[in-house]
């Protein structure tokens, strides 16, 4: 999903990216979550255990997040850029705005041809 919306200017950081975590077979959410934080860094993510899971570190690290919510825990990688492409703009802008509003979630709602998609804040 990183690299589609670099490609659309938006400015994307990849974990295999990140010099401190280059080579390590896999990264945990706890490790990247500081790291975010440190940075000011926004969190986007589909992961439906986040919220609850690291609740405290997000917190304790003023990580701001934008959760993509996924219908039966589904949704295509088509359907999740569908839906950041529509929101990200604005999500930005309510970050520059509303600086003490940290998390958002995005839902798709509707069909094909009737879709529509909110953008909320969300209380961890």
């Amino acid at each position: 999903m990183g690299r589609a919306l670099r490609k659309v200017a938006f400015r994307v950081t990849l974990v295999s990216e990140i010099d401190e975590f280059r080579g390590m077979p896999r990264v945990t959410d706890e490790q990247l979550i500081p790291w975010m934080g440190d940075r000011n860094a926004v969190w986007v993510h589909a992961d439906d255990n986040a919220k609850r899971k690291h609740k405290k570190l997000l917190l304790a690290h003023t990580v701001r997040t934008l959760w993509v919510y996924r219908r039966k825990g589904r949704m295509s990688s088509r359907e999740q850029l569908k839906a950041l492409s529509y929101v990200l703009e604005n999500f930005l802008d309510k970050l520059r705005s509303q600086p003490s509003k940290l998390h958002y979630e995005v839902r798709v709602h509707g069909g094909q041809y009737q879709t529509r998609i909110p953008l909320r804040p969300l209380d961890l």
